[in-house]
This record gives C-alpha cells, structure tokens and sequence, in this order.
C-alpha cells in the first residue's frame, strides 16, 4: 500500500515480518461501487476486463482485497497478531501459525510495520488477483529509510501501465517504498499475495 501493502515475513527464529498487504504495508477500500460510478481517466491503461474499485473503507475479512487489507492492518496495529495468518495465503497459513508462536510478544513488536492516517486506495481487480493502494504513512522496522508517505490514493495506479506490469513490479518493490499490496483469490475467496 503505502510503501507495499506487504509486510515482510520473517522466516524461522526470531524474525517476523509480514506478509503481503499490509504495507500487506498490507489497504483496505469499501466493499466496491455501484456501477454507476464513473471510471477513472487512467482505468483504461490497466487493460481490458480489470475493474477498478474507488477509495472507501471495509472491514477486515476475506470476501474482498479491500477487506484483507484491512485485516492485516487491523490485526497488526490492534490485535490480535495471530489473526494476521487468517489473511495469507491457505498453503502458508500453517507455516505463518508456526513463525508466531515462536516468537515473543517483543520480538514481534519489534518487527511489524506502524500505520499512521492508513485509508485505502483504488483497488484494481482482474480475474483472481488485485491490486490494492493506501494512503497513509507506513514505518518498517530496520529499513532505510524506515519510513514513507503516499497521499495519492491513484499512485502508481495512474502511470499508464498495465495491470500485468504493476503485478509484477508489486512482486520485486522494496519494503521501504510505496508500492501497491498484491491479493490473489483462492476457492473463492482473497488472501494478500506473498512471493515465495
């Protein structure tokens, strides 16, 4: 979102980051738009078929990327953590269980982003995967810089790419830039995207 609505997982022993959408620096928007409200002037860069969901807001669940940004977000800035594993991928949901229950309280702490002024972005949906973008400002532990701000909640969406280019350009960002959060649907329902 902000800086990539992924987080960074940390893999076995004392790391922890997050996973996709929250910044997944997991974003949440609003559950869609009625039909009726008008495309943005960009929406027709990211290709044929993408539907491009305004900002709004949503509650944490897996019925929507918005919803699963939210989740990430909520669990990591309210709690609890452990919810964080209901908004990865099924196939990594057991790994994600196992990571946190060997971790302290303080060293997850110590690990996950900070969110200030988070609101949701556009959400660009094609097929089984979105795109979702924040506003807000997002702070990584041990990053350089450890902070960034995104007030647009349009950036990068309005670069005149496609929707397949910011896919994969939301798999390479770095932790510490923004970057859109990556979701993909499975069995019908969303999850944050995490590169393997």
């Amino acid at each position: 979102m902000f800086a990539r609505g992924k987080l960074t997982r940390a893999r076995g022993g004392a790391a922890l980051a997050a996973c996709a959408l929250a910044a997944l620096a997991l974003a949440g928007c609003s559950s869609g738009g009625s039909g009726a409200t008008a495309q943005p002037s960009w929406a027709a860069d990211l290709g044929p078929g993408v539907t491009v969901i305004p900002p709004g807001t949503a509650s944490p669940g897996n019925g929507s990327p918005q919803e699963v940004m939210s989740g990430v977000v909520a669990s990591i800035t309210k709690g609890p953590i452990s919810d964080f594993c209901k908004y990865e991928e099924p196939s990594q949901q057991s790994e994600c269980s196992s990571t946190f229950s060997q971790l302290t309280t303080a060293q997850v702490a110590s690990q996950l982003p900070t969110f200030k002024n988070y609101s949701l972005g556009y959400t660009a949906i094609d097929g089984d995967k979105a795109l979702i973008g924040v506003t807000g400002t997002i702070c990584v532990p041990d990053q350089i810089p450890q902070c960034f701000t995104n007030t647009d909640p349009a950036a990068i969406f309005d670069s005149g790419k496609t929707f397949e280019q910011l896919w994969s350009e939301s798999a390479d960002a770095p932790a510490n830039a923004y970057s859109l959060s990556p979701a993909i649907k499975v069995n019908g329902s969303w999850y944050a995207y995490t590169v393997s």
